[in-house]
C-alpha cells in the first residue's frame, strides 16, 4: 500500500526533482571552440557525479576525446572509478585524459616539447618536499617564492621565505632565515640545473613554449585536434598562471567547461607575484555563471543557512535536499578560553554521541595544523631523530583519523628511514630514481611499509624496546629482498619515556580523546565530508590576541564579507569550505569574545545554535 503523500514529502519530491533537471542541464550544456563555460555548483551538488554523467552521455566526435581535469588525484581517481562502474572503462582512455590539470600539462603542453640536452633530463615533482636534497631543517623549496628569471626562463631566483613557514624550533634562531634563504637560492639552481622542476616552474615551461618559442603553434594544434572539450573541476582554484594557460588553450579552439564555486577558492597564497594586477587575467567567475546548482545534497538546511553568511560572492543561499535536510540540530558554539582541550574537545564527542554519531564520522579541522589537537596529530613538523621520525610515521598510518595528506608524508618518511638503515646513509634523490638504482620496484617498497605497519610493536612499548623491535624487523625486511643491511646497531633514543608515543606528542592510542576520529587541516580534507565538524578557531590557550582571527570573526559577523581585504576573505572562504564539509552536525570552538559576536550573528540571522551548559553557558536553542 503506497503511503498517503504530505506537504513535505510532495515538497521534497519537487526539491529533488529541481535538483535532477539542474543536473541534466550542465550534463547537456552546449560549449562551443574558443569559448569559456562558466557553471557555479554550491557545495553537495553532486558536480562530480554530474560531470562523470555528462562525460558517459555526451559523446564527442570520433577520433577525439574528452579530457576531465582537477586538482586532486583523488578526484581524477573517483572520476576514473565511476566510468568503471558504469561500464565504460574506454571513456578513461586515450584519447580521452583524466587527471590533475598539473600532469595534464606536463604530459600535453610540456614534455613532449622539450628539446634534449645532452647529459639532461626532465623529472617533474608533485613538490619540492618529494626530493630529499629540497629539505632542510623542517622546510622544503615549497615554503619559499622565486622571482622569475629571464636567463633561467622560470622562477629559480630571489627565493623569499613565506610567512609561517618557518619552523617553530628556529623562531630562537636569529641566523636562520638568512641560513636557509641562501639554502633555497643555490639548491634550487642545482636541482633545476639537474633536470628537476615543480609546479611553478612547469607553468613557467608552459607559457613560455605556448607564448615565446616556434612550437607554440604545434602544441595548439595537437590540443584542438585531439579533444573535442576540456572540464576543469573545482575551477576556482586555478591559479593566475593556470588561468593564462587556460585562455591560450581558449584561443586555440578547443572548447572549455569551468564547474567551480568561488566561495572556495582557498588557495591565493599559491599565486606567485610574478604578474602585477594588469596582467592578471579575469577568473572564469567574474561575470554571471551560464549555468548554477544551488540544490545540496549534503548538509541540513541549518548548515547551508550558516554557511550562506560567510559567502564572500552574492550568491543565493543553497537549498538543502539530501537526506539530512530536515534535521535541526542547532549549530554548536564552544567556548574554549581558560579551558583545557580535553573538555571541549569532549563536549563535541558528546553532541554527536547523543546524535548517535561515530567517532569514525567525526571531523576536527582548522585553518593550520598548530591549532589542531596535538595529541590528535603529534608533533606539528616531522621529527628529525631516525626513531622519533619513525615512532611519528607509525602513528600517522596506524591512524584511522589521520589525512590523506598525512599519511603520504609519513610513508615517504618511513620508507626513507628504512632505505637509510638500509644502505647506510639517507637518499639523496626522489625516490622513483633511487630505486631504480638499487634495483628496487616502487610496489616492493610499498609492500615493505605495509608489512612494517601491521608488524612493528605497539606505540605503548618503551622507546628503546620499540628501537630494538623495529631494527630487527627492518632487517628481516632486507632478507626477504635478498638486501645485506649495512647498518646494524639500532636507532638511538637519548629520552627516557613510558611508551614510544610519547616521543612525538601523539595522546595514548586508547584513550577516548584520541579516538574522538579524523583531524587535520581545512585545505586538506577540500572535497570530502562527514556527518560532525569541529571547526578550531584560535586564539586559544591564554587567550592571546590572533590578530587574523579577530579580522575574520569582525568581518563575518558585521556583515562586510564582501568588502573586506584579500587575506581576511580568503579565511573567510576557508571557514566556510570547513562548515560546508558537515552533513548534520556544525560545532565551531571559539575564544569568549568570538563566541559573544557569533551567537549575536545567529540570533539576528534566526540559525539554531546552543552553547553547552557544562561550559557555565546558557543553553541557548532557537526555532527554526
Amino acid at each position: 500500500m503506497t503511503p498517503p503523500s504530505t506537504p513535505e514529502t510532495e515538497a521534497i519530491v519537487a526539491l529533488r526533482a529541481e535538483a535532477a533537471a539542474a543536473q541534466r542541464a550542465l550534463v547537456d550544456l552546449p560549449t562551443a571552440p574558443g569559448e569559456v563555460v562558466n557553471v557555479q555548483a554550491c557545495p553537495g551538488a553532486g558536480k562530480t557525479r554530474t560531470v562523470v554523467e555528462r562525460h558517459l552521455g555526451r559523446p564527442v566526435p570520433p577520433r577525439q576525446g574528452r579530457a576531465v581535469l582537477s586538482f586532486t588525484k583523488v578526484a581524477g581517481a573517483e572520476v576514473r572509478r565511476r566510468c568503471a562502474q558504469a561500464g565504460h572503462p574506454e571513456l578513461t582512455q586515450f584519447p580521452h585524459y583524466i587527471g590533475t590539470f598539473d600532469t595534464f600539462v606536463w604530459r600535453h603542453l610540456v614534455r613532449p616539447y622539450l628539446r634534449p640536452v645532452e647529459g639532461k633530463s626532465w623529472h617533474r615533482l608533485e613538490s619540492w618536499g618529494d626530493h630529499p636534497r629540497a629539505r632542510r631543517e623542517g622546510v622544503t623549496l615549497d615554503d619559499f617564492r622565486f622571482a622569475y628569471a629571464d636567463g633561467y626562463g622560470a622562477r629559480v631566483t630571489g627565493p623569499e621565505l613565506r610567512p609561517g613557514r618557518l619552523p617553530r624550533r628556529l623562531h630562537g634562531d636569529q641566523e636562520a632565515v638568512g641560513r636557509l634563504t641562501a639554502w633555497a637560492g643555490r639548491t634550487m639552481r642545482e636541482l633545476w640545473e639537474a633536470g628537476y622542476l615543480s609546479g611553478d616552474q612547469l607553468r613557467d615551461m608552459a607559457l613560455s613554449l605556448l607564448t615565446r618559442s616556434e612550437r607554440g603553434e604545434r602544441i595548439t594544434r595537437v590540443l584542438s585536434t585531439r579533444f573535442a572539450e576540456i572540464v576543469i573541476d573545482e575551477a576556482q582554484d586555478c591559479s593566475s598562471e593556470d588561468l593564462r594557460l587556460v585562455d591560450l588553450i581558449r584561443e586555440a579552439g578547443v572548447p572549455l567547461l569551468l564547474v567551480g564555486d568561488p566561495d572556495q577558492s582557498i588557495y591565493g597564497f599559491r599565486d606567485s607575484r610574478r604578474l602585477d594586477s594588469r596582467d592578471r587575467p579575469s577568473t572564469p567567475f567574474d561575470g554571471a555563471p551560464a549555468h548554477r546548482l544551488r540544490h545540496n545534497w549534503r548538509s541540513t538546511q541549518v548548515i547551508c543557512d550558516l554557511s550562506h553568511t560567510l559567502r564572500t560572492s552574492d550568491a543565493a543561499p543553497d537549498i538543502a535536499t539530501g537526506p539530512c535536510r530536515a534535521e535541526t540540530t542547532p549549530v554548536l558554539l564552544i567556548p574554549t578560553a581558560h579551558r583545557r582541550e580535553a573538555a571541549w574537545i569532549g563536549e563535541f564527542g558528546r553532541e554527536a554521541e547523543r546524535l548517535g554519531i561515530p567517532a569514525r564520522n567525526r571531523l576536527v579541522l582548522a585553518h593550520a595544523n598548530s591549532v589542531l589537537p596535538k595529541k590528535m596529530t603529534g608533533t606539528r613538523t616531522v621529527p628529525t631523530a631516525k626513531l622519533d621520525r619513525l615512532v611519528w610515521a607509525t602513528a600517522v598510518l596506524r591512524s584511522p583519523g589521520a589525512s590523506a595528506r598525512q599519511q603520504e608524508l609519513a610513508g615517504r618518511w618511513l620508507r626513507e628511514t628504512v632505505l637509510d638503515h638500509w644502505y647506510g646513509a639517507p637518499p639523496d634523490e626522489p625516490e622513483p630514481v633511487g630505486l631504480a638504482r638499487h634495483n628496487l620496484t616502487d610496489l616492493e617498497l610499498q609492500i615493505v611499509q605495509r608489512s612494517l605497519v601491521r608488524k612493528f610493536p605497539p606505540l605503548s612499548v618503551p622507546p628503546r624496546d620499540w628501537s630494538r623491535s623495529a631494527c630487527e624487523l627492518i632487517r628481516e625486511e632486507a632478507a626477504l629482498l635478498g638486501i645485506t643491511p649495512k647498518t646494524t646497531r639500532v636507532f638511538p633514543c637519548g629520552r627516557s619515556k613510558e611508551a614510544a608515543w610519547q616521543l612525538v606528542g601523539f595522546g595514548d592510542p586508547e584513550s577516548p580523546q584520541v579516538a574522538l576520529g579524523r583531524a587535520g587541516t581545512i585545505h586538506g580534507v577540500k572535497g570530502q565530508e562527514d556527518d560532525a565538524v569541529l571547526i578550531v578557531v584560535p586564539p586559544l590557550g591564554k587567550d592571546k590576541a590572533d590578530d587574523r582571527s579577530d579580522r575574520l570573526i569582525e568581518a563575518w559577523t558585521s556583515g562586510a564579507t564582501s568588502g573586506c581585504a584579500p587575506g581576511t576573505a580568503e579565511a573567510l572562504r576557508v571557514l566556510y569550505v570547513g562548515v560546508t564539509r558537515a552533513r548534520r552536525l556544525v560545532a565551531l570552538a571559539l575564544s569568549d569574545g568570538h563566541l559573544a559576536a557569533v551567537k549575536t550573528l545567529l540570533t539576528a540571522r534566526g540559525i539554531p545554535h546552543r552553547v553547552p551548559q557544562e561550559a557555565g553557558g546558557e543553553q541557548i536553542a532557537l526555532p527554526l
